[in-house]
């Protein structure tokens, strides 16, 4: 959470803004680690270690959210009487390593495709849009 790009993703003036940098600290993560993120996917349902390890990264995507959706809130960003807890838990679906690579398996996207596609999920829940 003390990298510069999430900073950005936590302190950007809009949501607009910030929803962009999440958006955009996602797509690096996936960059960096997706091929590994798979193996790990795999090996996860047989080596305990890896499996305990792949649990501590859901973990950790579910913390970056609960902070980056506290944040919105308390900086008055979002609407009044969202759910916070639906929202976090809705978010932390929504970057999960899972989820990255279930679209890119099954829908073929690239980076750009995966990046735009959370960036405007994240708009329609974050500002209402449905």
């Amino acid at each position: 959470l003390g990298r510069d790009w999430m900073i950005e993703a936590m302190t950007a003036p809009t949501l607009a803004g910030r929803i962009a940098a999440g958006a955009a600290a996602g797509r690096q993560i996936m960059e960096r680690t997706g091929a590994l993120f798979a193996v790990a996917q795999q090996a996860a349902a047989v080596e305990p270690l890896i499996a305990a390890a792949w649990q501590e990264g859901r973990e950790q995507t579910r913390h970056a959210q609960e902070v980056f959706c506290t944040k919105l809130a308390d900086d008055g960003l979002l609407g009044p009487g969202i759910d916070l807890t639906w929202l976090i838990d809705t978010t932390t679906v929504l970057v999960a390593a899972e989820t990255y690579l279930l679209v890119t398996r099954m829908l073929g996207w690239d980076l750009d495709a995966y990046e735009s596609w959370v960036a405007a999920t994240l708009t329609r829940l974050l500002a209402g849009q449905w």
